[in-house]
C-alpha cells in the first residue's frame, strides 16, 4: 500500500536546480534510505515531503490526498498528525524536561491539556520503549546525544503517524550509539508496522533499508 508519493517534482534555489523531476513512492511498513553527495538535493526532497518546503512543481500525496497547495494552518495539522520528524541535532526545546516534549505533539493536537494524565501515560510508556523513562524529568542539556535522540524519536511517535522522516539521525552520534539507533528504527517496523524515510550518509544504515534511492544533481539514479 503506497502511503506517500511524489510525482515530478522541480525544486530551484535561486538559480540552482535542485530537484529535477523527482517521481517517489513509500509504501507502508518499509524502511527507505535516500542516499548522494552533499548538494544533491535529499534533504530538500525529505522536506518537500515533509511539508516542510514546497516544491516549484509536481504533486505530493498522502494517503492519496494532495497535500500542499492548502493553507499554512491545514498544513501544520496535517505535519501533526501523519508525519513524524527526526533531525540529526534534535531539536528538542530546551526548556521542557524530556516528558514534556514527548507530550508536545498530542498537546498541539488537541490545543488543551485537559487530558494532561492519559497523553503524559503515553508519552512514559513510548519513553520506556525507547529505554529513557527514568530520565524524562530531565531538560535536554542534562542527556546524552544519544538519549536525546531517542527522546527526539518518542516524541516522532507520539501522534502514532502514517510515516517518520529522518534527516541524518545518526549523525551526530558516535559508531556504537548509531548502530543502536539504527536497529531501534528496524524494532519499530517490527513491533508497530512503522515507515521510514531516511536521509543518511551512514553506509550501514542506508544498507540496512529495505529500498535505498540515490539521488545525483537532483535526479533519482536509476
Amino acid at each position: 500500500m503506497v502511503i506517500l508519493a511524489a510525482n515530478n517534482i522541480y525544486k530551484k534555489y535561486g538559480n540552482v536546480q535542485v530537484l529535477q523531476g523527482i517521481d517517489l513512492e513509500i509504501c507502508k511498513g518499509e524502511i527507505t534510505s535516500i542516499v548522494g553527495a552533499s548538494g544533491a538535493g535529499k534533504s530538500t526532497l525529505l522536506h518537500i515531503l515533509g511539508t516542510l518546503d514546497q516544491p516549484d512543481s509536481g504533486t505530493v500525496t498522502l494517503l492519496n490526498k494532495p497535500i500542499h497547495n492548502t493553507t499554512p494552518q491545514k498544513l501544520a495539522a496535517l505535519r501533526n498528525q501523519h508525519l513524524g520528524f527526526v533531525f540529526q541535532f534534535h531539536n528538542l526545546l530546551p526548556e521542557f524536561t524530556a516528558l514534556e516534549n514527548v507530550c508536545m505533539p498530542k498537546f498541539l493536537l488537541n490545543n488543551h491539556t485537559n487530558n494532561r494524565a492519559a497523553i503524559e501515560q503515553r508519552a512514559t510508556e513510548l519513553l520506556d520503549l525507547l529505554e529513557v523513562s527514568h530520565r524524562k524529568t530531565h531538560k535536554p542539556s542534562e542527556l546524552s546525544g544519544g538519549e536525546q535522540q531517542r527522546v527526539a524519536v518518542a516524541r516522532a511517535l507520539m501522534n502514532q503517524p502514517d510515516v517518520i522522516l529522518a534527516d541524518e539521525p545518526s549523525g551526530n552520534l558516535d559508531g556504537q550509539r548509531a548502530s543502536e539507533l539504527h536497529q531501534l528504527f528496524f524494532r519499530l517496523r517490527k513491533d508497530f508496522g512503522q515507515t521510514f524515510v531516511i536521509v543518511t550518509h551512514n553506509a550501514e544504515l542506508a544498507n540496512m533499508a529495505d529500498r535505498k534511492i540515490e539521488l545525483k544533481e537532483g535526479k533519482v539514479l536509476l
